[in-house]
């Protein structure tokens, strides 16, 4: 017979919590209340640390039969302890029979055969837990805390006031004792209080940290007020929840932030970390991309375990679309390591179990490449938009990022909202940061207007640093050739107006361009894509009326965009004779053929009209612009109403 044996299928506190019982009543001690105090089982305020695997009645009766052949027992005439046991080393308070050293691990064979079943499992996190031994420390920990405990404390003191003072005053309550002596009053399985929950838990794991205080707040993000409200909302119902209780709402359990590169969707995620005031733990959708199978899973589970310690909690996962790309459709390939993780994130999203008090945040720039089970509302309920800032946005960036730069009054943000329309928050702090080190590196403190525009050039057309070693025919070719794009472009009605002609022999690519003004608005009417067609064709008209047949190939580009854009206009935007145009047959690839051509010519004559007749005008500016290297729209209009207001009247079509 292979003794008693405790536990079994029982959970490993509740069996801890036995054990405690049996030794406390002497059960374990040979079944009957002992003559002596437990068998004289305490030595020195002690019990040698028990280790055995897996624990019996006949060990634990050797162990005992050990313990007596070299610690006698007192005799029975004899009071227990002994009036000289305080020179033996035992103080007053060992009357209640102190166990200060218990570490037991496991405590039955059931267990441990439980323990071999998970250990040889098919479900390979809990293999790899099992592996690690993470299950049994955590229980450990818990249980146990160091590996020390006071029986006499867990039962709340001693009857000696002295001794109990005195023993509290050596023995500080640990989070064990804590634990047990919940249990002891009846208060075990009372729900934990949150912000004691939290107190104690672990800020970081093996692969993430909780980030409980950020110094980015809203405040110092220029713009997107909207954004921000719609953020701050989201947070407020998951910390205040009672709020929202009465009317029957839902907590969000996420939100997309999208849109192109540089426009702060993680900025809006680092101010929403320090505006919240709750926990943040910032990842990576790399992060959890690994060669090994089933790495994936495990940090996802990882992640999710470290959040529910510190609920109310945010997750943000930048470039989510690592982590949340499409599964794939093929048998082959469709239970592979990235699918597998996509699965345990929805499952910790909206699964079985339900993780109330996790707000996910998720940032990308292609939205589209996102499985549609992650996007749905109940997972990510919000998609929210980072677009390109307006003026409002530019000017709260403006105004952030000039703090700080010395500068001239040359400098206006009026003027500076303007030009940078077009560009999105990061280019335009990188526009102000190169005017700074461009004007430190000229040995000026202060940058100037022209340090900007010259940035700006850089942004637009690059740079390098060998200029273009062009003859002087060919400049003149690109004076021209730049002039008719901007006559053309400051007479449109309704193309969005030309702004500055700039001649750059230092962009590796363009050595003149014409800079038109930005529009946010994504819809255009047909006479504004019909002039645009007109400008593009416009620059080799102007070569053509001052050189014949001697053009050049500058407007390689232009008749590239302006055969996209007729194909545009009459295959999608309607804009041809016939409002839809089939493409499958011959027939009709002719007459989209034909439409196209026509669209063309019709704008080359228009375009030719307007040049021919500002050939005056080309020939004066384009000289200023070989000598300056720049001609700004406002000298360009003045010119004309100076000289030749004539131009004004003449009729786009």
């Amino acid at each position: 017979m292979r003794g008693y044996s405790i536990g079994g299928q029982v959970d490993g506190n509740m069996q801890v919590m036995f054990f405690y019982f049996l030794l406390a009543t002497g059960f374990l001690a040979g079944m009957k209340p002992p003559s002596t105090p437990m068998h004289y089982f305490l030595f020195k305020n002690q019990l040698a640390p028990i280790r055995h695997y897996p624990f019996s009645a006949p060990y634990y009766q050797k162990y005992l039969e050990q313990l007596k052949a070299t610690h006698p027992l007192p005799p029975q005439n004899q009071s227990f302890p002994p009036e000289s046991s305080e020179k033996e080393g035992l103080n007053i308070s060992s009357q209640k029979f102190l166990l200060h050293k218990l570490e037991i691990f496991p405590i039955s064979r059931n267990y441990y055969d439980q323990y071999l079943r998970r250990l040889n499992s098919q479900n390979q996190t809990l293999r790899d837990e099992m592996i690690l031994g993470k299950e049994e420390e955590a229980r450990n920990r818990e249980v146990f805390g160091n590996g020390t405990s006071g029986f006499g404390e867990l039962q709340g003191g001693f009857e000696d006031e002295d001794a109990n003072l005195s023993w509290k005053e050596n023995h500080p309550p640990t989070q064990q004792t804590r634990s047990m002596q919940q249990f002891l009053s009846g208060d075990w399985f009372a729900p934990n209080r949150r912000t004691d929950a939290n107190e104690g838990a672990e800020t970081t794991s093996k692969n993430f940290e909780v980030i409980k205080k950020y110094h980015l707040r809203f405040a110092d993000i220029g713009g997107y007020e909207k954004v921000k409200e719609e953020l701050l909302q989201c947070v407020d119902i998951l910390t205040n929840y009672t709020k929202y209780a009465r009317f029957n709402v839902r907590v969000p359990r996420g939100l997309i932030l999208e849109g192109p590169p540089g426009n702060g969707k993680t900025l809006l995620a680092k101010g929403l970390a320090g505006e919240s005031g709750c926990a943040f733990i910032s990842v990576s959708g790399a992060d959890f991309q690994e060669k090994y199978v089933g790495v994936g899973p495990t940090r996802i589970k990882e992640l999710f375990k470290l959040a529910v310690k510190h609920v109310p909690c945010i997750i943000f996962i930048d470039e989510i679309d690592a982590l949340g790309r499409k599964r794939s459709s093929d048998g082959e390939s469709s239970s592979n390591e990235r699918d597998n993780t996509l699965n345990a994130l929805l499952v910790e999203l909206d699964g079985f179990k339900n993780n109330t008090g996790i707000f996910v945040v998720g940032a990308t720039n292609r939205v589209d490449l996102l499985d549609s089970a992650l996007t749905r509302p109940g997972r990510m309920d919000k998609k929210v938009y980072i677009g390109l800032p307006d003026a409002y946005t530019r000017e709260a960036i403006l105004g952030i990022h000039l703090k700080g730069k010395p500068h001239d009054s040359s400098i206006d943000v009026k003027e500076l909202v303007e030009m940078t329309e077009g560009l999105s928050g990061a280019q335009i702090e990188n526009l102000l940061n190169e005017a700074m080190l461009y004007a430190l590196r000229m040995g000026h403190e202060i940058f100037t207007f022209k340090e900007l525009d010259m940035m700006m050039n850089k942004v637009m057309a690059g740079w390098q640093p060998v200029d273009h070693a062009f003859s002087s025919d060919i400049i003149d070719h690109i004076a021209i050739h730049e002039m008719g794009h901007a006559m053309v472009g400051i007479l449109s009605k309704h193309h969005s107006k030309m702004s500055k002609v700039i001649i750059n022999l230092s962009s590796p690519k363009t050595p003149g361009y014409t800079v038109f003004e930005g529009s946010t608005s994504n819809i255009m009417i047909r006479e504004a894509l019909f002039e645009h067609l007109m400008i593009l064709l416009a620059g080799r008209i102007a070569e053509e009326l001052f050189y014949q047949e001697s053009v050049s190939t500058g407007a390689l580009n232009d008749f590239e965009e302006a055969l996209k854009l007729a194909q545009k206009m009459v295959m999608y935007y309607g804009m041809g004779k016939n409002v839809i145009y089939p493409s499958l047959s011959e027939k009709y690839k002719e007459e989209i053929d034909n439409e196209v051509v026509y669209l063309i010519n019709t704008a080359y004559d228009y375009a030719e009209y307007i040049v021919s007749n500002c050939k005056e005008i080309i020939a004066e500016t384009a000289e200023i612009l070989k000598e300056e290297k720049l001609l700004k729209a406002e000298r360009l209009m003045l010119l004309i109403m100076e000289k030749y207001p004539q131009i004004l009247e003449l009729k786009m079509g």
